[in-house]
């Protein structure tokens, strides 16, 4: 009977042993958690819009004028892009017409990056040297566009004053250039444009971020033959068409040395 009971035990003893031995082999066998946000953080490449500023935090760009004269400031001002329609009634921007997928409100971007549509940045300045003054408008630090830059975009509200906007580059070996955006002569909102030629010289297969071009400013020129005094023009939805085919690779390791 002892016998019995002591094998009946034994028996217990040995499958709880095989229970845990297996179960361990089990649990080691299993394999590593994958890391989801790792596999959605995929590198852009080819022709891609990257967004400078959405100016919904636009309180530290800063504006200077050659004209002593009046009051120069910006300002953050509720408010978005719209459009007159045919029959005179004013009408939003479609979020899509803006870059963007979603809401009314807000959107997201190609990069996978949210934007809101509530705010853009007014400048005020007076111009009173036909011609010659002009107003400058600077983010808190220039921008580094990645890859080759190919086109910027920026939507602005005019006042049908016939001055003139530019945009201000910086290429790596610390030259300036500006580039004409078009006049201001038009009633409410319209995107501008300008394309990056060629010549400008910039180029991301030497060394990254190394030979970029650099975003200095917005600029506008007075007209020869307006009249002098106050004006007004808003910004909004700084995007830039950027070339990102040769901005691949190992990002660590840069040919500056």
């Amino acid at each position: 009977m002892k016998r019995e009971v002591k094998s009946v035990i034994l028996s217990i003893l040995i499958g709880i042993l095989i229970f845990l031995v297996g179960n361990g082999k089990l649990i080691g066998q299993q394999a590593a958690p994958v890391d989801k946000s790792a596999n959605d953080k995929v590198q852009k490449t080819g022709l891609v819009w990257d967004w400078m500023n959405d100016f919904e935090n636009c309180e530290d760009w800063r504006a200077m004028a050659t004209c002593p004269l009046g009051e120069t400031k910006t300002r953050k001002i509720e408010g978005r892009p719209r459009i007159v329609n045919d029959d005179g009634s004013v009408s939003v921007v479609p979020s899509k017409d803006l870059g963007l997928e979603g809401g009314e409100d807000k959107g997201t971007d190609e990069n996978g990056f949210e934007h809101e549509i509530k705010y853009v940045l007014g400048v005020r300045t007076y111009f009173m040297d036909r011609g010659f003054d002009r107003v400058e408008v600077f983010p808190p630090n220039e921008y580094v566009i990645r890859g080759k830059a190919k086109e910027i975009r920026v939507w602005v509200l005019g006042r049908k004053f016939r001055h003139t906007l530019y945009v201000k580059l910086r290429d790596y070996t610390g030259n300036l250039h500006k580039l004409k955006m078009g006049r201001l002569d038009f009633w409410g909102w319209k995107e501008m444009s300008v394309v990056v030629p060629g010549w400008l010289p910039q180029s991301t297969r030497y060394a990254l971020l190394d030979k970029n071009l650099q975003f200095v400013s917005f600029f506008v020129e007075s007209d020869t033959y307006e009249v002098p005094g106050t004006f007004y023009f808003y910004l909004d939805n700084f995007r830039i068409r950027t070339d990102l085919s040769e901005f691949t690779g190992d990002t660590t390791i840069k040919d500056n040395w």
